[in-house]
């Protein structure tokens, strides 16, 4: 991510991965899942139409029922049931922010910090499928808000080699939140972004996710998701549409 904050929470994931796949290698390991590392193509800022293609580490991987990375979110669970299917965790995910040359509407803009959110979150699984509940606040002092999220997630197709899940997701941002990334200032106005204060919204994701085992050792990962932005966000005059993608490829290894 373009800010010191979020791309060093992508680095203590890589880390960790890092440390599991050594674990593995030792015959010492109590984790699971897939560690990998491919582009990510996402947008310069949120509602904006130019592209960026990040390397990042791929990860979806739990040690001991007790840590997990899904991605972008990584967590630490404080309580969990016997039979593990529920669980309280301290949940962390980067934000991305923006600068004034991430696009034409951003011209002469205030930069806006990317940060690291964290909060607790409630976990739990069955036939079913999953959710998480939480709440995350800012941790890094940027926006200084929060938002309430939540999301099902469901496996769509597993066999011996296709892993493929979809996930539904809604995450609430408070006012100051939305302020800092899609309101403009008075000093930021001009005639063609007029000054422009957000109010609290609801983003809506769709992801599809999944891999491709090669072998037992060995996966293509791969997933995408897009945003639609709530009408607070989307109305601001520094937004150009009001869907927003993401896409990822990776190779993986099987912990």
């Amino acid at each position: 991510m373009p800010s010191k904050a979020a791309r060093a929470a992508l680095i203590c994931i890589a880390l960790l991965g890092t440390h599991a796949v050594a674990q593995t290698a030792s015959g010492d390991s109590g984790w699971t899942g897939t560690l990998g590392l491919g582009p990510v193509f996402v947008p310069k800022y949120s509602g904006g139409k130019q592209t960026q293609i990040l390397p990042l580490p791929i990860a979806y991987v739990e040690y001991k029922d007790w840590f997990y990375v899904d991605l972008f979110r990584a967590g630490a669970y404080v309580w969990g049931s016997q039979d593990k299917k529920q669980g309280i965790a301290f949940s962390v995910e980067p934000r991305m922010g923006f600068t004034s040359s991430d696009g034409p509407k951003l011209t002469g803009m205030a930069k806006r910090r990317s940060g690291v959110s964290g909060g607790p979150t409630y976990n739990a699984e069955g036939d079913w499928g999953a959710v998480s509940v939480g709440y995350f606040a800012d941790l890094s002092d940027a926006s200084r808000g929060g938002y309430f999220d939540a999301l099902y997630n469901r496996s769509l197709l597993k066999d011996d080699h296709w892993d493929l899940s979809g996930t539904i997701q809604a995450s609430s941002w408070n006012s100051k939140m939305s302020n800092y990334y899609f309101g403009v200032k008075a000093e930021e106005a001009t005639a063609a972004r007029p000054l422009y204060t957000a109010g609290a919204s609801t983003q809506a994701t769709l992801w599809l996710t999944g891999q491709y085992n090669l072998s037992r050792e060995y996966a293509v990962m791969f997933g995408g998701n897009g945003t639609r932005l709530g009408s607070a966000a989307a109305a601001s005059p520094i937004v150009e549409r009001r869907l927003v993608p993401l896409l990822y490829i990776g190779f993986g290894v099987n912990l």
